[in-house]
This record gives structure tokens, sequence and C-alpha cells, in this order.
């Protein structure tokens, strides 16, 4: 690609992710970052080099990053979408909270690929649930008055109301006094996704709860509804009460629904501009940091160049090769070092491959070669090739006062005739972790 077209692609890269307005960010499945918005830096405080190819666990304190991996597991594991608040420490500030929303992504194949998420700031909303608990512990004289007149209902551990407020029957079209005594369930208040029992448990661990719910009036209309959940006792006492203060999300509700027809004609016009879209598809297809093909992109070439191969009878070998303690880089030098090390790779591989072989990076400092047109005896010279040429090499780091080498180990594999490309994958993976077990920078044939 020349300066020209890299420009291009630079330019509709950044258009994109500045008109986000929240920060974004998207995972592998390892919970290393692969793409950051600018949203994101800014409430970091780093630059996008600091992000990519890294997880959380280099970037917040330990009891944050539990809270993290246990959410984006719950999103693994159970393919739903979730919403969890985060408190995030703020230098020089009070601390921020974020409400975060994470899902899964899925390649073209339909398999699971990452995670995406965005996070929205929260910290005044939260600043205003604890002065309403101060306002609900001092039972002031305003209290009563939105028992009158606010969306207040009043419920025990087991769901069921011991108080509901004239207007909150209104929002959902049941007089209050029939209401006392039932569960929400029986009149479909149930929240998306979870049970009201769980959100009733976290509310008496001490932290007040929010919710979404939506239903249909007897009258056939529909209503959304955000709740506040509070537990006025301790988990300790025999009898609980929480108390829920809910917000009519109608209106907004149905203003975004008229929104979304906008946003409909806005992505008919995005998808006229067919030159960036391609573009954009080159930016989804390429590693930032390194220039190389990512992962997405090189499942797509392999099964092009396994089926070329099969169908012209050629051979076709590829290499996994990853590098030796890439781990202790990164802590003697600091990430940033460490990204160099990466793109030093790239280019030192790009001197000993042919411009018909195609190279991709799949991790963190994971990579593949595919080797059209190549038996397994010239691939395993290739791979001893680069092997040697990183083995004598160095990276120079701090204006070049200071330098450091590493060495790599690798896995090579031949394609076979009834064989998929990802099969040899597997195989090559293999046979670089017993490089790896075997002293490490050294080349390892792939067992049939």
């Amino acid at each position: 690609m020349n300066q020209d077209d890299a420009d291009s692609v630079h330019f509709a890269e950044s258009a994109l992710l500045q008109a986000l307005p929240v920060a974004a960010w998207i995972k592998d499945l390892q919970s290393r970052y692969i793409w950051v918005n600018p949203e994101l830096e800014h409430l970091h405080g780093l630059s996008t080099q600091a992000f990519l190819g890294h997880s959380d666990a280099d970037l917040l304190p330990d009891w944050l990053y539990e809270h993290v991996q246990f959410e984006e597991l719950a999103v693994l594991a159970t393919g739903h979408p979730r919403i969890a608040e985060l408190e995030l420490p703020y230098p020089g500030e009070n601390a921020r909270t974020l409400r975060c929303h994470r899902s899964c992504l899925y390649d073209e194949a339909g398999q699971l690929s990452g995670i995406a998420g965005f996070a929205v700031d929260i910290s005044a909303e939260k600043q205003l649930r604890k002065e309403l608990q101060i306002q609900i512990n001092s039972q002031s004289s305003w209290l009563r008055a939105m028992k009158d007149h606010a969306l207040i209902s009043m419920m025990n551990r087991q769901g069921r109301f011991t108080y509901v407020s004239e207007q909150y029957g209104r929002l959902i079209g049941q007089a209050a006094k029939a209401m006392l005594g039932q569960s929400r369930a029986e009149f479909g208040l149930q929240p998306e996704g979870l049970s009201i029992g769980y959100y009733l448990t976290l509310a008496e661990q001490g932290t007040p709860v929010t919710l979404e719910f939506s239903g249909q009036r007897p009258d056939g209309s529909p209503y959304w509804a955000r709740s506040l959940l509070i537990a006025l006792k301790s988990a300790a006492d025999a009898e609980q009460i929480f108390f829920e203060l809910a917000t009519d999300l109608t209106t907004e509700k149905m203003t975004a629904s008229a929104l979304n027809t906008v946003n409909d004609n806005l992505i008919e016009l995005i998808n006229k501009n067919t030159e960036l879209i391609a573009q954009l598809e080159v930016v989804a297809r390429t590693d930032p940091l390194t220039g190389l093909l990512n992962r997405r992109a090189l499942y797509e070439r392999a099964r092009q160049e396994g089926d070329r191969a099969k169908r012209k009878c050629t051979p076709l070998s590829l290499i996994a090769l990853d590098i030796d303690h890439f781990k202790k880089i990164n802590d003697s030098y600091g990430h940033e070092c460490g990204d160099q090390a990466l793109v030093q790779l790239a280019r030192w591989c790009a001197q000993a491959l042919r411009s018909s072989d195609l190279m991709a990076r799949t991790g963190g400092e994971e990579f593949i070669i595919l080797l059209p047109d190549t038996d397994l005896e010239h691939a395993l010279a290739i791979a001893e090739r680069i092997r040697a040429l990183v083995q004598n090499s160095k990276v120079v780091v701090e204006e070049g006062e200071r330098h450091f080498s590493y060495t790599i180990s690798q896995g090579v594999a031949l394609v076979g005739a009834a064989e998929s490309v990802q099969d040899a994958m597997i195989r090559a993976d293999r046979a670089l972790y017993r490089a790896k077990s075997e002293g490490r920078n050294r080349v390892c044939q792939a067992s049939l």
C-alpha cells in the first residue's frame, strides 16, 4: 500500500472513531485489546499503543482487573450481553463510576471471535443515588409527598409489593391498591435477562441498583421504565424493605425509535460511499501495530490458498511462530519496546519471505506465515533462515543508547491433501509449543 492509500485509510478510520461519543473497545478471546477509540484513551490517559495487544491485567489494579475479568467471562460463557458498573480511580479527582456494556463478537463463519464494549460515565447519577439514600434514611417530610406524586413502590425479599404509589400504578395501567401483596412477576415487571431476585440481593449488599423493565398496559399501549432499588435494612434483619424509585422512559424510548429511522437513513448514505467502505475494510483486515494481516484476514486468505493448492495440486506450507519470553521484554524495557519488538519482527520476516508469502499477527506475540507453492523441506529452510536472522539482530531503544535482542520458536507444517489449512495451523501450533518445551530458539516440524 502506497503512502496516499495509507493516508486515506488513516483518514477514514479517524473520522469514524472520532464520531463515537463514548469510550469503546474491542478485545480478542484472550481479553487483549485489538481496537480502542479516543474516548477510551482519554478516559485512562493512555495512548493507543498502551492498549493494543494488552489486557486489563497490564492496565488496572488487581482488584479492578478481577472485576472486569469476571464480567467478560460471564459474557463469553452465556453469550448474552451484560451491563455492570465499575468504580474507576482517577488521579487528582474523585473516583468515576462507569456503566460498562459488553457483548460477544462473531466472525463471518458465526464463530465467537471476541468481546466488544462501551462505557458511559454515570458518576453524576451515582452521586444522586448516594444523596437519595441519605434523604431516605432521614425520613424527611418530602418522602411523604413523593409517595403521592412519584413513581414509588416498596417490596419484601420475595418481590411482593408492600406499597405502590398511585403514579406507579398509572405507569403500568394498574390500580395501586390491587397490586399490594402481589409479586412483580404477576404484572410482567421483570427486568430483561435476570430475575428481580438477583437485583434485590445486590441491593441488600448495601449498593443501590438500577434496572430497566418494559411491558404493555391493559389498553395495549407500551411503557418503559428505569428503577433505582435501595435496601432500607441490613441483610441481617429478619424482614427487609426494598425502596424502588422509577423513572418513566416511555417518551425517551419512543423518541429513540424515531431516531432509529434517521440512523437507518444515515447507514444507507454510508453504504453508498463505496470508496470509504473499501478503505474501512482494509483497516478491519489489518493489524494496526505491525501492518500485517489480522486473524480475520488470515483465515480468509488461508481458505483461498488452501482451495488454490488443492485445485492446482501444489504444496502449501505454513509456519507458526512466537517470540520467546515476550513478557520479559515488556517487564524489562516497557510495553512500547515490546511493541517495537513486534514491528521489527515483521520487518525481519519480510526480508526472508517472498512477495507471494503471507504473514499475519494472530495474537499478542503470535504470528502465522502462509507459504504457497512451498514443500515442507523448503518451509523448514525458510523458518531456519528467519530464526537465525532474528537471533543475530538487535532492537535499538532510547535513540541508540541501548539495545536488546530476542529469539523465536517456530512450528512448521505442510497442509495435507485431505486436510484443511485450519487443521494444519493446529498441528503447526503444537509443533511451536514443542519447540518452546525443548528449549526455545528452534524450529520443529509438525507431526502428522
